[in-house]
């Protein structure tokens, strides 16, 4: 799966296809609703997410574009239960852009940095937002222990620059370790991270120290046709996340139900489209397109996901 320039001869790296979801994150966009705020961070993952090579020289780009949405008519309450959610259908677009490259003197190792800007709406029938939300900016680093398989780490920092009514107004850092391998035909994917939140900060409001975020992505995927060439790989996936409550330090009291966890299962396929391979056989580019579809097995005090998560790259 190596990449390869339209001008260079040369090998490029597997690529990183790390899109954020932020859904949780964007969603204090309504106040009387964050006690039901959905979402679940790096959502959009699938198989090789993580998978990098460092067998490539020179720099290279690649640009992904991502959409989600998820019904929000069902959530849960405090005790675990399923009742009636906010009603809203949520939409959330994500455009990323990513720069490689490598250190010489590290031949097992690689980096990159990258800006990843969010578009948002949530529409309702009691309540609508939308705009350009946080962006987040930051990089990571892989080392390859062998041909097939990644450790690494990264982090990011969103940043509340976003217009009024989606923006989170507040700083975060989300660090995060990953991991993948090749078992046969069999691609294991996993990213284990929290995201570290600031105070909430809103002017005619009080002042809000919302709760730590951990989370766990797991994507186990098998490709149909030989690893070294993969075209479609179906796969399942495991998400889970646990935020602890939000403290009002205006008032000095914790807010009421608003710590949260859910656990989602997922099915999908990744497509992927290489250079000197049918059914693009004279294509220089290297191109991907996952879709899936994620629902809720349990959660507290979040609405239920209930979605369907697209995304398409392109490296060059």
């Amino acid at each position: 799966m190596n990449l390869r320039h339209p001008n260079q001869k040369i090998r490029r790296p597997r690529r990183n296809v790390r899109a954020l979801a932020m859904l949780g994150a964007l969603c204090s966009m309504n106040p009387a609703a964050d006690a039901l705020a959905s979402g679940m961070p790096f959502a959009t993952d699938r198989p090789q997410t993580w998978q990098f090579s460092s067998d490539f020289e020179g720099t290279y780009d690649s640009f992904g574009q991502n959409l989600e949405w998820n019904h929000d008519n069902r959530a849960f309450d405090a005790h675990g239960n399923q009742v009636a959610g906010p009603g809203t259908n949520t939409f959330v677009g994500l455009s990323t852009f990513i720069h490689y490259w490598k250190v010489p003197s590290l031949p097992h190792v690689g980096f990159n940095a990258s800006i990843t800007l969010p578009a948002i709406r949530t529409q309702g029938s009691q309540y609508s937002a939308s705009g350009i939300g946080d962006p987040l900016v930051g990089g990571l680093v892989w080392y390859n222990p062998a041909p097939a398989t990644t450790l690494g780490f990264q982090a990011y920092v969103q940043v509340p620059i976003g217009q009024n009514e989606v923006s989170t107004n507040t700083w975060s850092f989300w660090p995060s370790v990953f991991y993948d391998d090749w078992y046969g035909h069999v691609n294991v994917d996993l990213l284990m991270g929290g995201i570290l939140r600031g105070r909430t900060l809103r002017s005619g409001q009080d002042d809000l120290s919302p709760g730590n975020t951990f989370h766990l992505n797991l994507r186990v995927g098998y490709s149909i046709s030989p690893p070294d060439s993969p075209f479609a790989i179906p796969f399942v996936g495991l998400d889970y996340q646990t935020s602890g409550g939000t403290f009002n330090q205006t008032a000095s009291i914790p807010v009421a139900n608003s710590a949260s966890r859910e656990t989602t299962v997922g099915l999908g396929v990744l497509f992927q489209f290489k250079p000197n391979s049918l059914p693009f056989l004279h294509q220089k580019m290297y191109d991907q397109l996952s879709i899936q579809y994620q629902h809720s097995l349990s959660g507290r005090n979040t609405a239920l996901t209930n979605g369907i998560l697209v995304q398409a790259w392109h490296y060059w």
